[in-house]
């Protein structure tokens, strides 16, 4: 009866430990490649080629390319080459959470958008060494 009362208090405490907060969760979810879409023109899309993996933000203001690493401090958060301070995390399958540690913001898989890597993802996937490419876009193009 005892070894079923402490296996009842384990399984209450894996059911609590798995609802977790990001930055407090067990065990890191690996990036999910596709779009996100975090709201108005803010896009996220992660590519991933042998191993690499590669970021690419885009709204009307322009679009960042970028090599991806994990944080050697905190497993959980991956970091975007060229972004001090602002991380990716993936909290489940459909959402990806970007920013700063203390402050990230929610981006939801978006399954209707092109999956078209474009020329800098490509080059950023096949690239050896970290990898940083931004271009903004000015007032009257689009």
């Amino acid at each position: 009866m005892k070894y079923l009362c402490s296996g009842i208090k384990l399984g209450f405490i894996i059911l609590f430990l798995t609802g977790l907060t990001p930055g407090k969760s067990l065990a890191a979810l690996p990036l999910q490649v596709g779009v996100y879409h975090g709201g108005g023109s803010r896009y996220i899309q992660i590519a991933e080629k042998q191993n690499r993996i590669c970021f690419k933000g885009f709204s009307a203001n322009g679009v960042t390319v970028a090599s991806v690493a994990v944080d050697t401090n905190r497993q959980e958060l991956y970091k975007i080459n060229g972004f001090d301070g602002t991380f990716l995390f993936q909290q489940d399958q459909e959402t990806l959470l970007f920013g700063p540690s203390n402050q990230l913001s929610k981006y939801t898989a978006d399954y209707g958008f092109a999956r078209d890597l474009g020329d800098d993802l490509e080059e950023c996937l096949s690239y050896q060494k970290p990898f940083f490419r931004q271009k903004s876009r000015s007032r009257g193009t689009r």
